[in-house]
């Protein structure tokens, strides 16, 4: 058909990603990092590692304006910014403009929002699915979006979750604990990869066969949640309650003999020595202070470098360990001594979530545009790297271009062979299962699916929203009614999709297109069609 082929012919012009894979090699770590105190400081130390890894100094191509407020609003506000927004920075003349976007993005709670998704999903993804059970992870995503627009510090975010207690949907922080159900041995596994980048879950049955951790680590450290109790309730999971066991201990399993009663095991943080073991005594709450109290310490060689790591990763398409929630002592780092600085200044600042993330944004190696030089491509950092949209980045970019709204389905009813009936989906959750992934894989890992390309080709609320006849009240139809210069629509509308001005390429295939089709509306929902379609849409860049 025509109008298929047009659409295929308009994607082929539009953006296509590439993804390069590093295989990064082992470098000595500094033995005192470097102090970073400005973005110009950060760049000149990721110039000076970059320089030795190339052998020559790299040349910093920035990112256009129009480039950069797509990518910063992306990454800051996990959503492309509107029309109106792009025509204001636009406007902007000032030398000051980009510095003065990332501040008023930090103070927009959107940036509270996309990240609190971040975590969530990090959370959620190793969460094993209760039986009988519907898990909520709304009332933790609006608790945490909360903390982090009030730039609560990273440790008492981390110590809030990890010592919550009560019912989940009305303190939401114990959500972490209480979906977990209190299993001492996945508390442990989680608590060390989320907030320390390690992964210890190996030392639970012997000692990890490629790392140090000795079997009778992992069980100590399991047991600081040895006496939280948690009541999982059928159906809701947001009526869980975590509270603490008066009494308790945990036992490291029997290897020889599983029958045979194991080890007691008294709560001890990973880098402790066997003098500083806790007490059988301590009470549950006791026991996840101490614990929170282990992680989140200035000496704790992990959680800022963990914290620090994942950040780097999502800004800039590769961290410094891959995946992120590996970072051993025997796992490959790239740049050890920008790793290390942005550690430094992150503890240096008491855990400041917010003053990271202007940091590194406003550096020229963050603003570079993507290259064509496949050998520049191929170094870590050298270039700028594409990376694939969050769920929740392609749901609120299909809100901010097309308005698209957040139905939710009906609730289905309880029969003989369904007691409990699962949750109605609402559109976040279609794109969230369509899109969805876990953010501690590798980007080379994370692949365009067919499920993805069917949903934004044939989901029946999308189509609504692509309606262009008039009294539809769709963005299309309001943008075609009231302007009859198609070149004009055109422009607008490649802002309003995709963020940029279109090429004269791409305008004159375009009205091409609307022409020969002989009908108006219908050639303009071909073109917000494919530019919805296309890899560009899908893609920070």
């Amino acid at each position: 058909m025509l109008r298929q082929f047009f659409l295929v012919c308009l994607c082929l012009t539009t953006f296509r990603p590439t993804f390069a894979v590093e295989t990064p090699v082992v470098a000595p770590k500094p033995k005192l990092p470097p102090r970073v105190e400005s973005p110009a400081d950060l760049n000149q130390l990721i110039l000076k590692g970059l320089e030795k890894e190339l052998k020559s100094q790299p040349a910093m191509n920035i990112v256009t304006d129009e480039q950069f407020l797509r990518r910063v609003t992306l990454d800051l506000l996990g959503r492309q910014p509107t029309f109106a927004e792009s025509v204001a920075f636009e406007a902007d003349l000032t030398s000051e403009k980009r510095e003065r976007l990332v501040e008023q993005h930090l103070q927009n709670l959107d940036f509270g929002r996309n990240w609190s998704n971040y975590w969530s999903d990090t959370i959620s993804y190793h969460v094993s699915p209760p039986e009988l059970t519907f898990l909520n992870y709304q009332p933790f995503k609006d608790w945490m979006a909360g903390q982090i627009h009030q730039n609560k510090t990273w440790p008492e975010i981390t110590a809030a979750i990890l010592t919550g207690t009560g019912k989940v949907k009305d303190q939401p922080q114990a959500t972490f604990v209480a979906y977990h159900q209190g299993t001492p041995v996945s508390l442990a596994a989680e608590t060390a990869r989320v907030f320390l980048g390690l992964q210890i879950q190996c030392a639970e049955c012997h000692d990890h066969p490629y790392d140090t951790w000795r079997r009778e680590e992992f069980h100590h450290m399991a047991a600081f949640f040895a006496r939280a109790s948690v009541k999982m309730p059928r159906n809701k999971g947001i009526e869980t309650v975590v509270s603490a066991a008066g009494k308790g201990e945990y036992y490291m399993p029997n290897a020889a003999d599983p029958d045979k009663k194991g080890t007691m095991m008294l709560p001890t943080f990973l880098t402790s020595n066997e003098t500083e073991k806790g007490e059988s005594g301590w009470s549950d709450g006791r026991r996840r202070q101490r614990l929170a109290e282990f992680i989140t310490s200035p000496q704790n060689p992990w959680f800022a470098k963990s914290f620090v790591n994942r950040v780097w990763a999502r800004l800039m398409g590769q961290g410094f360990y891959e995946p992120v929630d590996n970072i051993g002592e025997f796992r490959p780092q790239l740049m050890p001594e920008v790793h290390e600085a942005l550690a430094a200044r992150f503890t240096a600042t008491g855990g400041d979530v917010k003053d990271i993330f202007r940091l590194i944004v406003n550096t020229e190696v963050y603003q570079q545009t993507l290259t064509t030089d496949q050998a520049l491509a191929e170094k870590p950092f050298a270039a700028g790297t594409t990376t694939k949209l969050r769920s929740d980045e392609v749901f609120d970019s299909l809100v901010t271009a097309i308005n698209l709204p957040n139905k939710i389905g009906k609730q289905g009813k309880a029969t003989a062979a369904i007691r409990f009936p699962p949750p109605p989906k609402s559109t976040r959750d279609l794109v969230a299962d369509a899109f969805g992934f876990d953010p501690s894989r590798q980007p080379v890992e994370i692949s365009r699916t067919l499920t993805q390309a069917m949903w934004m080709m044939n989901n029946k609320q999308l189509q609504t929203q692509i309606n262009a006849k008039p009294g539809s009240g769709t963005t299309l139809s309001g943008l075609i009614g009231s302007d009859k210069d198609d070149s004009a629509v055109i422009r607008k509308l490649f802002r309003i999709v995709l963020a940029r001005k279109p090429s004269d390429k791409e305008v004159k295939i375009s009205l091409e297109h609307i022409q020969q089709i002989k009908n108006r509306a219908d050639g303009f929902e071909d073109l917000l069609w494919s530019l919805l379609n296309s890899a560009e849409f899908t893609t920070k860049r």
